[in-house]
């Protein structure tokens, strides 16, 4: 029972192992077409109506056109259909099929074109430089045959007749060079625009890769603007909405302030929207609203001010220009740090720290909150709140990885959560 088990457990391995190699070879060469068919027939018959013609105006010496003849011209002629699919064994046909014509002293004749066009095929599928030897091989046997039996050429006896001897050889030699020549010149043809039909479908497979890569870059662009940008808004609405809810019976004039502030904010958050979506249906590329960057700093810390969140501002080292993509990204991580602070922190005091440097910007973003206490980063919009599953952290990940930065982000030690940013000029 154990052989028997082990014999079906290796026998499927044993047999891809011998059919595999017999599949690939069969399904890798070409198919004998119609057409090659059609055109060996019509050659075929074309060479035996000539060699008939040829044989009754040939020398009376030599051997009269017979049934063995007639099959030799039909198998040298008949061959000629695998030209495709098997070049090698064209020539040697050919090769064997004139030497017995020539050594049965029949008349000369068209009949040597098949041995020339097996060459061609040979130089095609394999190229001049490797067909060379084959093409000495089989010349040689033609011309020692031609001359040792009956030296029949287009009816006239080689030696004896008008055509001498190395005349005929060097024509021999010349049909066989240009048969190379030809075959090798089809063959690089044939590679080049293999090579350019390859080379166009690459391009177009690499154009819709990168059509397909820019689409999902701007769509994480827009997800990061709308994100940061929408979320501090709401954010600043919430809070202020559940501070007028619960002052408004007590404390009218806190509650009128709120609503306020929801106003401002929302304004803000309409702003953004209708900027990013004017871009969005805009044929140009280039945004007509002006890109957002440190110097809205005061207007993105009043406004996380009116939310309820006291910002302190410490800016060090002389402010230089900034690339745009650096000065958006910098804003952007401040205002998702400040909105992360106003949702998860609870009551907190947030600081943000710009250093400017003279190989780059450091943004420091610090609170004194309840930091995180969740297991996940409230800088992230995953921990301390609602938000699970947000895309905070994940979004000033993508921008300082794009700008080629640096981000650390966690608890501090004395309490409250740190995001710190840097980026190289």
């Amino acid at each position: 029972m154990r052989r028997r088990l082990r014999r079906g457990a290796y026998a499927p391995r044993r047999m891809r192992t011998v059919t595999r190699p017999h599949m690939v070879t069969v399904m890798d060469a070409p198919r004998v077409r119609t057409s090659d068919v059609a055109l060996a027939t019509v050659f075929t018959a074309a060479l035996l109506v000539a060699t008939v013609l040829v044989d009754r105006g040939a020398d009376p010496d030599a051997r009269s056109f017979d049934a063995l003849a007639g099959l030799l011209v039909v198998v040298a002629g008949g061959v000629l259909v695998l030209h495709r699919r098997a070049p090698m064994l064209v020539l040697g046909v050919t090769t064997t099929a004139l030497a017995i014509y020539s050594l049965r002293d029949y008349s000369g004749g068209p009949v040597y074109l098949t041995w020339i066009a097996g060459i061609f095929s040979v130089s095609v599928a394999r190229g001049p430089t490797r067909t060379w030897v084959c093409a000495a091989v089989s010349t040689v046997v033609i011309l020692a045959t031609a001359f040792g039996g009956g030296g029949y050429v287009a009816g006239s006896r080689l030696v004896e007749g008008r055509h001498p001897t190395g005349v005929v050889a060097t024509l021999f030699v010349s049909w066989a060079g240009g048969a190379l020549l030809m075959g090798g010149s089809v063959r690089g043809r044939r590679t080049e625009l293999a090579a350019m039909e390859e080379r166009a479908r690459y391009l177009a497979e690499t154009r819709d890769e990168e059509a397909r890569r820019r689409v999902a870059e701007e769509r994480l662009r827009i997800a990061r603007d709308l994100h940061d940008s929408v979320a501090h808004s709401m954010a600043s609405i919430s809070v202020q909405a559940g501070v007028g809810a619960h002052v408004l019976d007590e404390r009218p004039d806190d509650a009128r302030a709120a609503l306020l502030a929801i106003k401002h904010a929302s304004g803000e958050a309409l702003a953004e929207l209708r900027a990013t979506l004017g871009m969005l249906r805009s044929d140009d590329a280039a945004p007509r609203e002006p890109t957002a960057g440190l110097d809205r700093l005061p207007a993105l810390v009043e406004s996380s001010r009116a939310a309820g969140l006291p910002v302190d501002v410490v800016v060090e080292g002389e402010a230089r220009p900034l690339p745009p993509a650096v000065d958006t990204a910098a804003f952007r991580i401040v205002q998702e740090s400040l909105t992360n602070v106003i949702r998860h922190a609870g009551p907190a005091r947030a600081t943000v720290a710009v250093r400017h440097g003279d190989d780059g910007i450091e943004i420091e973003v610090t609170d004194d909150g309840r930091g995180d206490t969740g297991g996940a980063n409230h800088g992230a919009g995953e921990g301390n709140g609602a938000d699970a599953g947000g895309h905070g952290l994940v979004g000033m990940r993508e921008r300082v990885a794009l700008l080629g930065g640096e981000l650390v982000a966690g608890n501090r030690p004395a309490g409250g959560y740190r995001v710190q940013v840097r980026f190289p000029r």
